[in-house]
């Protein structure tokens, strides 16, 4: 692998009045079509709106509670520590290729287009199951807090039809709406440490010694290695999507610069406030078995200690996170697709890949998102089946980065950003124990029976099956006949 020292600049030879931004990305073989607007906070904003920790946390509260007790947040910085693995390495991955389609454009680059095909069919399952799921989720939050007469899938397809219009609008609004969402998140994560923290903490009836207990509900009994094992899933749940402010590179200014420190300090903050938040929220538990035995936990706490008008804000407040989550999503979905239809990897790309020239916005990609959504939502009464599949493919699109980038120890050297975030010798223990990360994550996803008939390895498996048959009857033909993949100007992509 050539020194990155010696590696040329991304920013060398470009002439006086020269965007450097598009000359960078005319070097990856594209030309500027989108809009770069994007900002360091909007960038920040767009990661941290889709890890969404507020969100997660409410989600996925009660079912770690249960598995192993308060001693979840330990479960949760393990997480912590994992993810921080992965986004390490794809920070490095972003200052060498800053452009749309992210891991797909790795992997492709890295390893080639069919290998960069499988991974970017995997996040586009990722992201295209999670977006209704959120959509769905901020439709039953809305219902907690007033009586809308209007029945579920309905409500959740006008979710999806706003987010969709903020779009229609152009990246600008889209951003604009996002960082007021995640400025709303971050002021509400602040309120409720210090009333979890500093205000109920010190009166808790256990103090910090409830965070060692692992009792496991039902039955009462000290949590097993299973039950530890599902417990990870409330983070791994949760801290994911960090990664779709890369997917953003090219409406992003500065990118090879901005996005490093946009993905780990989204990862960092929701890791360190999540982690905050769940103390504090254990410290107000008087009885762990009944809280445990609720419907909803995590409300049951609230309520105790806020009363029925404080629970209202607070789910105010998550209505609000959940809103920038979705918005976020559509962003980062849209430009997936935009990415894989611009190099005519999918169905329909002559569309897909179309950017409207006023707004600069794949407009058809966001309709087809929308419409795919909507059907999802009213033709499939089970949504979980398809949210299920979300973070299992999620995980596995890590897996498949990190892996692509393990491999590709001869790829030709490319361009480097003087100054721009780098691995150094640390490199190569840190990519394998990224991979090693994903990998625990995607068993512990999959093997343990949840109850469910562990339907998110058997709903995983039948969407990979699906891409496989994409893959086999109309991209690889495709690839083979250089009717699809990389364009021939990007034929020199930057050293591992």
């Amino acid at each position: 692998m050539k020194p990155e020292s010696q590696e040329p600049r991304a920013d060398a030879a470009v002439p006086p009045g020269v965007d450097a931004d598009a000359a960078d990305l005319r070097r990856l073989g594209y030309q500027q079509v989108l809009r770069r607007t994007m900002g360091g906070f909007s960038s920040f904003a767009l990661a941290f709106s889709l890890v969404s920790v507020t969100t997660g946390i409410f989600a996925n509260f009660g079912p770690g509670l249960r598995n192993v007790g308060p001693a979840v947040a330990w479960s949760w910085l393990v997480v912590v520590a994992g993810q921080a693995l992965v986004a390490l390495v794809l920070s490095e991955l972003v200052t060498r290729y800053p452009v749309s389609g992210y891991g797909y454009q790795w992997t492709s680059r890295l390893l080639n287009p069919h290998a960069g095909f499988a991974v970017g069919w995997l996040l586009l399952l990722q992201f295209l199951t999670g977006f209704p799921g959120v959509c769905a989720t901020f439709a039953d939050v809305l219902r907690m807090l007033w009586d809308v007469p209007v029945g579920n899938g309905p409500l959740t397809v006008l979710v999806i039809v706003g987010v969709t219009v903020v779009h229609l609008g152009g990246i600008r609004l889209a951003a604009w709406a996002n960082d007021i969402g995640v400025v709303a998140e971050l002021a509400g994560v602040a309120i409720l440490l210090v009333l979890f923290l500093a205000v109920f903490g010190p009166g808790s009836s256990h103090g910090v010694s409830i965070l060692a207990d692992t009792t496991h509900h039902p039955g009462g009994h000290p949590a097993g290695l299973g039950s530890w094992a599902l417990s990870l899933l409330m983070g791994a749940w949760c801290l994911t999507g960090f990664e779709a402010a890369a997917d953003l590179a090219e409406e992003t200014r500065r990118p090879r610069r901005v996005i490093p420190g946009a993905m780990l300090g989204s990862l960092m903050a929701s890791g360190l406030g999540g982690f905050l938040l769940l103390v504090g929220f254990m410290l107000a538990i008087d009885d762990v078995a009944a809280v445990q035995a609720a419907d909803q936990p995590l409300l049951e706490v609230l309520k105790a200690r806020l009363g029925e008008r404080g629970l209202r804000l607070v789910l105010g407040v998550v209505l609000v996170s959940i809103l920038a989550c979705a918005i976020a999503s559509m962003a980062a979905t849209s430009r997936l697709i935009f990415a894989l239809a611009r190099d005519r990897m999918v169905p329909g790309s002559a569309f897909l890949g179309w950017v409207h020239p006023r707004r600069r916005t794949p407009l058809f990609t966001l309709l087809a998102v929308a419409v795919l959504s909507s059907a999802v939502v009213l033709l499939l009464e089970n949504l979980a089946l398809i949210t299920s599949v979300s973070a299992t493919a999620g995980y596995l699109g890590y897996a498949g980065i990190l892996g692509a980038a393990l491999l590709a120890t001869k790829a030709p050297p490319g361009m480097v950003e003087p100054g721009s975030f780098t691995l150094g010798p640390a490199r190569l223990p840190i990519r394998l124990g990224a991979l090693a990360w994903t990998l625990v994550v995607v068993a512990a996803l999959t093997v343990p029976d949840t109850g469910d008939g562990r339907l998110p390895a058997r709903a995983t498996a039948v969407a990979m099956a699906a891409g496989l048959a994409l893959y086999l009857g109309y991209v690889r033909p495709r690839i083979r006949s250089g009717l699809a993949g990389l364009p021939p100007a990007s034929s020199g992509p930057p050293a591992p």
